[in-house]
């Protein structure tokens, strides 16, 4: 166990600090305002709503259960991460329970509960943690059908969600898509970083010496793939690089000024790990 905490002391830390933020979003914004959210936090506002149970225990107790069922489809990393995010979470949504701005107005509470839950999310998420709930049990399902985890999650907070509609007036349950919506932004937001990755894709003639000059430039290696053409035939040399969004438009001049004629496709990356980039142990 020491050895653990001492390899991933930096991304416990970061995941606790993302649960705190995560809480005060929670009890600063939803709670005040009757909104809803997704996941297991959902489940227990809708619990909160009904029967008046504090969100803290009963998000435990839940994401405790759903973890438990679902441990054999984590990884050991991702299992502990998820158990540590899970326990400061419902620690800190019982500490913070009493923090509440006193703001009435839906839109404010969904676009402001939203970025700071995200925030929050988005710090945990790039631990390679989980908040258990939905994304668990969307692996388990992956694991036993052909539909994927991100479809999984999708249609399981949309049933959290749609639960709303039980125990809160339609207004509500409009402003927590809002809110949900904000949030899935802000969470991408943090794990892309403040400069989003590129993934560049180049056919030319020159290549080769397109790839030195890209070197150059961004201190960055690039990948030369060989293809044929599907109209042509003839042999085709494809260029493949990652860089920061900032340099797309000076590699951009860069192709065009070695060949006019370049084929370029840029794609936009969701997660880069490696070689000179982030890597999260």
């Amino acid at each position: 166990m020491i050895k653990f905490l001492n390899k991933h002391y930096k991304n416990i830390i970061l995941c606790v600090i993302g649960t705190f933020i995560n809480a005060l979003g929670v009890n600063c914004f939803l709670l005040g305002a009757n909104l809803g959210d997704g996941g297991t936090v959902g489940i227990s506002l809708a619990l909160k709503y009904t029967f008046g149970l504090s969100p803290a225990l009963t998000s435990l107790i839940i994401n405790t259960l759903v973890v438990i069922i679902g441990w054999k489809f984590l990884s050991k990393t991702t299992a502990v991460y998820t158990v540590i995010a899970n326990t400061s979470l419902s620690l800190f949504l019982n500490l913070t329970e009493g923090i509440n701005l006193g703001v009435d107005n839906f839109v404010i509470n969904s676009v402001f509960g939203g970025a700071v839950i995200g925030i929050g999310a988005g710090l945990v998420f790039s631990t390679g943690s989980t908040l258990g709930g939905t994304s668990v049990l969307a692996k388990i399902i992956n694991k036993y059908t052909e539909m994927k985890t991100s479809q999984g999650v999708f249609i399981l907070d949309g049933l959290v969600v749609l639960s709303f509609l039980l125990v809160l007036p339609i207004e509500n349950v409009l402003f927590t898509i809002i809110m949900l919506f904000v949030t899935e932004r802000a969470t991408s937001f943090i794990i892309e970083g403040f400069n989003p990755k590129k993934a560049i894709t180049i056919i030319s003639n020159n290549n080769e010496t397109i790839s030195n000059k890209i070197s150059n430039f961004t201190g960055r290696g690039s990948t030369l793939l060989a293809g044929n053409g599907g109209y042509s035939k003839s042999e085709k040399t494809m260029l493949y690089v990652v860089v920061p969004q900032s340099q797309v438009t000076r590699i951009k001049k860069l192709v065009n000024k070695e060949d006019e004629n370049a084929f370029l496709a840029i794609h936009d990356v969701r997660d880069v790990l490696g070689s000179g980039f982030i890597n999260i142990n």
